[in-house]
């Protein structure tokens, strides 16, 4: 009885490492991720159902999608740098400086709130101007993006003031708080206005929950907040911070550009009074972007998965077969996931389990396709991160950022963008493996 109980216990320990690395990576503990995974899917099957089952209401699923895209990317530059404060501290060269990591850690949530607000401002800019890029076609999109722009950035303050007083659980009761909200809200709003910006009030409503630790007074000047920025110029965290930028923002681009760029589609932004000769319609529009967020649930859904694999390669000095435990896992999920979404999604397949998927239009086989290299190129972005191997991170965002200009100019109609999403993808992961061989080579005699 001794021998079978042990390995029950060692596996209760490993699962229970990997949860634990996962919390110390993102701030998160894989219980709430998993409650927010799911609050989140409901909220979106609810807007899908409301705003697709009438002709008038057509394509206004889509546009809440491109401007919930448009909202995550303005967020990400505060992500990342409150995510490089979050990481840093796990590399091993850092472990030394505790001086240096004090103050930093000190400094942490002046910092991310003065870019708040700083980035909050441009981002005021970049909505409400007129700009020769895919936009919302009524200002009152615009708007409620932007607010919910707002909303977003400070809710990003709220989780670094949790983080730096250690109130992990507080957050998320937060962060559970508000996607339970919109799901509530959402099912309200959405079936008497079955509008795109009904879902955006949704989730600027539920938002202020999470505002609860940012609106605390904090008595902090422009000098206090010029000390606390002197404290990150530091080269080696400046280096590592811009690494952390360039791979989650590369990561955002690669995975969600195209639902963003759809928007210059001809027939979805366009004046109702302009008659185009080939239009795309709405309602595939709309399938279109339901497709791509149920090939992306994929991407998200493995996610902790990297971040366990980021806790255990950062620790160490060099790359070892134990540290990349998780990335066959993670490799592992990914590859099955995309078959289990090509079955679900292929017309015929497991019939009446797949027959609502189908249902989404013939672009959730292809999306499972792509799904496979976007999700190879987050893996390795993630690794390189954890490695140090700066070149290959800034080597993502840069191709991440050709590959969004490529879709943005050949990718004019849907039959078009999936083919150079999968060839972009593909020719991108070559590129940062390229890079990293380069590197490798290198440092042989």
């Amino acid at each position: 009885m001794n021998a079978d109980a042990a390995p029950g216990a060692k596996d209760i320990g490993f699962l229970s490492r990997a949860a634990g690395c996962h919390e110390k990576v993102t701030g998160e503990s894989v219980s709430a991720w998993i409650v927010l995974a799911i609050g989140n899917f409901a909220v979106q099957v609810i807007f899908f159902r409301e705003m697709t089952s009438g002709e008038t209401s057509a394509g206004e699923f889509g546009l809440l999608t491109a401007a919930l895209g448009i909202v995550g990317f303005l967020t990400v530059p505060l992500i990342a740098v409150r995510q490089a404060f979050l990481l840093y501290p796990v590399r091993p060269e850092a472990t030394g400086a505790e001086a240096r990591l004090g103050s930093l850690r000190s400094s942490s949530v002046t910092v991310v709130e003065t870019m708040a607000w700083l980035w909050g401002g441009f981002c005021c800019l970049l909505i409400l101007l007129p700009l020769p890029s895919p936009t919302l076609p009524r200002f009152s999109l615009q708007l409620f993006a932007l607010l919910n722009v707002l909303i977003a950035l400070g809710g990003v303050v709220s989780r670094a003031v949790c983080e730096s007083e250690n109130r992990l659980r507080f957050w998320a009761l937060l962060a559970i708080g508000a996607a339970s909200a919109r799901v509530f809200l959402g099912a309200g709003l959405a079936s008497f206005e079955p509008w795109a910006d009904s879902g955006l009030a949704t989730f600027f409503i539920a938002g202020f929950v999470t505002l609860i630790p940012a609106l605390r007074p904090r008595d902090v000047d422009w000098a206090g907040r010029l000390t606390a920025f002197r404290a990150v110029v530091d080269r080696d965290f400046l280096l590592f911070a811009g690494a952390t930028l360039s791979v989650l923002g590369g990561i955002y681009l690669f995975t969600n550009a195209d639902r963003i760029i759809a928007l210059g589609w001809p027939g979805i932004a366009s004046h109702p009074d302009v008659v185009l000769r080939v239009e795309v319609r709405k309602i595939d529009f709309d399938q279109y972007e339901a497709a791509g967020l149920l090939g992306r649930s994929l991407l998200w859904g493995t996610q902790p998965l990297l971040w366990i694999l980021f806790a255990q390669r950062a620790r160490l000095s060099r790359t070892d077969a134990a540290s990349l435990t998780f990335f066959w896992i993670y490799l592992g999920a990914l590859i099955g996931g995309a078959l289990v979404l090509d079955l679900l999604t292929r017309p015929g397949s497991l019939r009446a389990l797949g027959r609502p998927f189908a249902s989404l239009g013939p672009d959730g086989p292809t999306f499972a396709a792509i799904m496979v290299p976007l999700g190879l190129l987050q893996g390795l972005g993630i690794f390189s991160l954890a490695s140090r191997r700066y070149p290959e991170c800034f080597a993502l965002g840069g191709c991440s950022v050709v590959d969004a200009f490529v879709l943005l100019f050949f990718g004019r109609r849907p039959e078009l963008m999936l083919p150079y999403m999968f060839g972009g993808g593909l020719v991108s992961l070559m590129v940062v493996l390229f890079v990293g061989v380069v590197r490798w080579g290198r440092r042989q005699p």
